[in-house]
């Protein structure tokens, strides 16, 4: 699923060399959960613009399913994003004006899939998070929680090979959080590979596997639910 080797991302600031991603290596297997912790300035939000596409190293290899992702162009980026990637962030990036099925729906439109079997993929995802009596409802007329599970629906309607969310329940209430987090048991156990960026060793706990990052450098192991880090 994810193999990247010895990968840097570093910036200049002040003229000083900075390393966001100080030789990085990470494997993800197909099916795995894994949840990646660090405090803010650790290099996590680099290391997830890499493995969403969103960014390239500056050197160093990332294949993604067997392919060489650092050697795309941005056009062949942007399709790997669209057409493999589901992404959830801490805002949950829902249109005001569209329903949430529409919104499911959206994505899927620059994708080319046609009207009938686009609302039928939409329904069957709004259902599968347990939203199938709120399709027809605008953000507004949810909760933060049916939001949230409207973004969800949003990604994993395409079946990508990878769901990466971002602080997934970072504007959430405790309990709401954990509702949340239970949906994201349901969809690994359902066979979906999952990388969940946090700052809270709480969050992280919830996943098959944990990796630190710090200073732009990864360690695999567990974390201290007493030490959560802030953001």
């Amino acid at each position: 699923m994810i193999d990247m080797m010895d990968v840097v991302k570093r910036y200049v600031l002040g003229g000083e060399e900075i390393y966001a991603l100080n030789h990085v290596s990470l494997h993800v297997d197909d099916g795995e959960y894994v949840a990646i912790i660090g405090p803010s300035g650790s290099g996590k939000s680099t290391l997830m613009n890499i493995i969403g596409c969103l960014d390239v190293p500056d050197s160093g290899s990332y294949l993604l399913n067997g392919k060489p992702i650092n050697k795309y162009t941005q056009r062949q980026l942007a399709q790997v994003r669209n057409r493999q990637i589901g992404f959830i962030f801490q805002g949950f990036h829902l249109l005001g004006k569209l329903t949430a099925l529409e919104n499911v729906e959206l994505p899927m439109i620059y994708q080319g899939i046609h009207g009938r079997e686009r609302k039928r993929m939409a329904k069957e995802a709004l259902e599968k998070v347990g939203l199938g009596d709120r399709m027809k409802h605008r953000p507004n007329q949810l909760s933060g929680g049916q939001q949230q599970r409207a973004a969800i629906a949003r990604a994993i309607a395409v079946k990508p090979s990878l769901i990466l969310a971002d602080e997934p329940t970072g504007n959430l209430d405790k309990k709401t959080g954990m509702e949340i987090l239970d949906l994201f048991d349901s969809l690994h156990q359902a066979g979906n590979t999952i990388i969940l960026i946090t700052h809270d060793a709480r969050v992280a706990q919830r996943a098959q596997r944990i990796v630190r990052i710090e200073d732009g450098k990864l360690q695999e192991g567990a974390v201290n639910e007493d030490a959560v880090s802030v953001v």
